[in-house]
């Protein structure tokens, strides 16, 4: 006994609806992970950057980030004027980077930069890290 065809494509219709909710939601939560763990910082620093350093030669690596803390948006780790360095992963335009954490900051871009946003775990280890302009 074979099905009846538009029976065959209602249940292809609700497969296609199911995985299209399920991606959907797998989107929503991993923007939502890193929603969480940006709250979840012990510390906020807003700083001037004063020079990026590559540690690695490849196009993804590791970059030092050294810098000027000009405000503590949250935890006592830092004030104004106090150094700041970080390292933050980083690669180059058109890098075969993979999305998955941590995630990559463009190498030219933090470079460029002259202020970033680093939010930081209570072990004082990187968990994001925004470039931004103050004006």
């Amino acid at each position: 006994m074979r099905p009846h065809p538009r029976s065959m494509t209602v249940l292809l219709c609700a497969l296609v609806l199911c995985v299209g909710t399920a991606a959907a939601q797998a989107d929503i939560s991993l923007g939502q992970t890193d929603s969480l763990a940006r709250a979840g910082a012990t510390d906020v620093v807003v700083f001037n950057v004063v020079k990026v350093r590559p540690l690695d030669g490849g196009d993804v690596a590791t970059c030092r980030v050294f810098g000027r803390a000009i405000r503590a948006e949250r935890g006592k780790r830092f004030r104004p004027r106090q150094s700041v360095r970080l390292t933050v992963p980083c690669a180059t335009q058109g890098a075969d980077a993979s999305d998955a954490t941590p995630k990559w900051v463009d190498r030219e871009a933090l470079q460029r930069s002259a202020h970033g946003r680093a939010f930081l775990g209570g072990d004082g280890g990187l968990i994001a890290y925004e470039l931004y302009d103050l004006n």
